[in-house]
């Protein structure tokens, strides 16, 4: 099937939708061979001692983990740093048969730290909303590592297209940039009579406090000469009653938002901190589901072990936001003083949201601190030594009840123990009802495909737009069908931006089927290019079949093979998507970047970006790429089969040289055309520079007098420098006005 048809559809849906993934864990195909069923839980716990030290010399034999009261034998054992992180066991889901399926360990894998910055936006005020972006940047520029990935998401949504993992400090100051608050319909100003606040609303609508009730009342009669008591109980009790209503469902989205998030985080092993900044929410005190949509955030963090931890961001609170003393009627409520002891009450049942979900997945909350930014410092440093249990539980019941769980250390009654607190167990009849509504859908379809072959393909489009959602708006890398990628800036001197697309498609974790002499599979590529708002800008499909005869499977196996595309771009931010889809059976791949088209009609010194290689390596990597704006690609022969870039891969090995090329833009010209600009090309390892070249020369080619730019090539050896990851950083001067322009890209030395 081919996604020409759809891609505006999946484009839409993208700018919307892609904070709430709901189905992040890929589908493997049935296998008949017998697997043994598992039921694997890992948890990371964190031990401090009185003084709140992290205690980090502690063994497997000091831990007793415990399942709904019964103690249970941990399986496995490791022990994470911030600089070494511990080694997780990966997992995959494997269908036996139409109705049963398995979770089976598959391997363990080292991986570094991941922090998702959850901003409430939906509960945030003005003032709290200011003093988040102040200390987010501060943790942007002073408290990120070098090895950190950050995802930083909205409970509304609101960001788009920056939700997903980076490193790149300039993207993530961006979104902070656009953070805003989300207006709310039914809650009213400070001066709105009567006052009336989503606290005291629920203690009007449950009848827990008879106060609150005559507060209002009394506020409507004052403020309303003539009013009847009945008429002002009615109004107080209707509008308490539509600002319950919209708390309750701001509330449910908030939560239920935070769990597909972490949900969609399970196949990403490493340590996963989630950061939630909030002014607080109102759980409700008959509210039932909210303690539901809780106990499944606790599963969720399980699952994917993630430790959430909460800053109220509203710092010490000295007085209620609603006993300012510019307000009318204040002081003079009835009974007098119930509105403050409301309002105090209202503090702390708004934190009571946050405390659950930090207390219960092994974080903790920091509350009544005024620096925000100590306060993720704190957080940060949690991390420093942290410990992985695993286990299989002795019963499993699969009855998809809630299991407690509880670690202690043993002898050590004094030490503080933080781990999650419990998880949903496998609903056996949940999973044998969906593989039987599976079972029918698919046959119904078949039948549709022989009655009704157009409703049949209506549904199999659909079906195939929401898998590619799913790899699109993935917040990590999937790794079904590896996908590498690398997004360029390139103009070609005349103000026309492009944006030079090289990709690279890993194919040895696709599952070929063998016919007579060819190994064959086909696969759905689909691109995606997103301006800074979230708006679709540009989009590309394409249909890779692959039919191989085997001397050409195994060397495709090893080398994958290359796309690109060049997009001419107005200037701006942009951010580049790429997803690969298998249907049958079922993989999916993807990859994420961004890219910056500079304006040259601002007649300012701008670069290129840079472009670099191995030695004897072609320096842009494209020229002979397979795929080059086609709408179906057929692999048959190792004519198209080109090994991965260094441009792509960034990696180097020990005592190679390493070239690169970088253009210069808007220099300016003397009164015979002559240009004055050199370059410096410095190394930096951290924040260090470990190597700068001397100033040299950008030569002005004869032939190119009359160009707009100049080019610059040159190579370095990097047989000085161990292995590690480093930096190319290019520095270009005008001499003639004193102006500078900066490039950098990043790179590793292998040994």
């Amino acid at each position: 099937m081919k996604f020409q048809t759809f891609i505006v559809v999946v484009a839409l849906s993208l700018s919307f939708t892609l904070f709430a993934q709901t189905k992040p864990q890929q589908k493997l195909p049935e296998d008949e061979t017998l697997r043994i069923e598992t039921e694997l839980v890992q948890i990371e716990v964190t031990v401090t001692d009185k003084q709140g030290k992290v205690i980090k010399d502690l063994k497997q034999s000091d831990f007793e983990l415990k399942a709904d009261g019964k103690l249970q034998e941990i399986g496995y054992f490791s022990v994470g740093t911030s600089v070494t992180p511990a080694r997780w066991i990966t997992t995959e889901t494997v269908k036996k048969n139409k109705a049963e399926t398995s979770v089976e360990p598959t391997r363990e894998v080292r991986a570094g730290r991941y922090i998702v910055l959850a901003i409430d936006d939906l509960h945030l005020s003005f003032s709290s909303l200011n003093y988040t972006r102040k200390a987010l940047v501060k943790f942007v520029d002073q408290q990120m590592a070098g090895g950190d990935q950050v995802a930083l998401i909205t409970t509304s949504g609101q960001l788009g297209m920056f939700q997903q993992f980076t490193s790149d400090r300039d993207i993530l100051k961006r979104a902070i940039e656009r953070l805003s608050l989300r207006e709310r319909k039914v809650f009213t100003s400070s001066s709105d009579v009567p006052r009336i606040t989503p606290y005291q609303a629920e203690l009007i609508d449950d009848n827990l406090d008879p106060d609150a009730l005559t507060v209002a009342v009394n506020e409507i009669m004052a403020q309303q000469p003539g009013t009847t008591r009945q008429s002002a109980t009615q109004q107080a009790q209707m509008k308490a009653r539509s600002i319950v209503a919209e708390n309750t469902s701001i509330t449910k989205s908030t939560l239920t938002t935070l769990e597909l998030i972490i949900r969609s985080l399970r196949e990403l092993p490493g340590r996963k901190s989630l950061v939630m900044m909030s002014d607080g929410f109102l759980l409700g005190g008959s509210n039932q589901g909210a303690m539901d949509n809780l106990r499944k955030i606790t599963d969720a963090a399980t699952r994917s072990g993630l430790v959430i931890y909460a800053l109220d961001a509203r710092g010490l609170v000295a007085m209620p936001g609603s006993m300012d003393a510019s307000q009318p009627g204040f002081g003079m409520e009835i009974p007098p003083g119930a509105r403050q002891r409301i309002e105090s009450s209202s503090i702390e049942a708004e934190r009571d949201g946050l405390n659950a979900l930090s207390r219960e997945t092994g974080g903790f909350p920091l509350f009544n601190n005024n620096d925000l930014s100590l306060g993720l410092q704190k957080i940060v440093e949690d991390t420093e030594t942290y410990y992985l249990l695993a286990f299989e539980p002795l019963v499993s019941y699969r009855d998809g009840r809630f299991r407690k769980l509880e670690v202690k250390v043993r002898n050590h009654s004094e030490y503080k123990v933080r781990s999650s607190k419990g998880y949903f167990a496998p609903d056996d009849k949940a999973v044998a009802k969906a593989a039987e509504k599976e079972v029918k859908e698919e046959a119904k379809l078949e039948q549709e495909r022989l009655k009704n072959p157009e409703k049949a393909i209506k549904k199999e489009t659909a079906a195939a737009v929401e898998r590619m959602n799913e790899a699109l708006g993935s917040l990590f890398p999937l790794g079904g069908i590896p996908i590498e990628i690398s997004t360029d800036f390139v103009d070609t001197g005349k103000g026309e931006g492009y944006l030079a697309l090289i990709g690279h498609l890993d194919v040895s974790k696709i599952r070929f089927e063998k016919v007579n002499d060819r190994f064959q599979a086909t696969v759905e590529l689909v691109g995606l290019i997103f301006d800074e708002k979230g708006k679709s800008v540009d989009s590309f499909s394409q249909n890779v079949g692959l039919n191989l005869r085997q001397a050409t499977y195994e060397k495709i196996l090893k080398s994958g093979f290359l796309f690109n595309r060049r997009v001419k771009l107005a200037p701006g931010f942009y951010q580049v998507r790429i997803a690969a889809v298998r249907e049958k059976p079922r993989q999916q791949g993807s990859a994420a970047s961004w890219v910056e088209i500079s304006d040259l009609s601002k007649k300012q010194l701008t670069l290129s970006s840079i472009f670099i290689a191995a030695e004897k390596e072609n320096i842009f990597g494209t020229e002979k790429a397979p795929i080059q704006d086609q709408s179906e690609r057929k692999v048959e022969d190792t004519s198209t089969i080109i090994p991965k870039p260094t441009q792509i891969s960034r990696h180097l090995k020990t005592g190679s040289s390493m070239d690169f090329t970088v253009f210069a833009y808007n220099g300016k010209q003397d009164s015979n055309g002559e240009r004055d600009l050199v370059i410096q090309s410095q190394i930096m390892s951290g924040s260090r520079v470990v190597f700068a070249s001397p100033l040299s020369k950008i030569n002005q080619l004869p032939e190119s007098k009359n160009e707009a730019f100049l080019p610059y090539a040159a190579r370095l050896s990097l047989d000085k420098f161990p292995p590690g990851n480093y930096e190319l950083r290019l520095v270009v001067i005008d001499r003639a006005v004193k102006t500078t322009a900066k490039r950098a890209i990043s790179f590793v030395i292998d040994p």
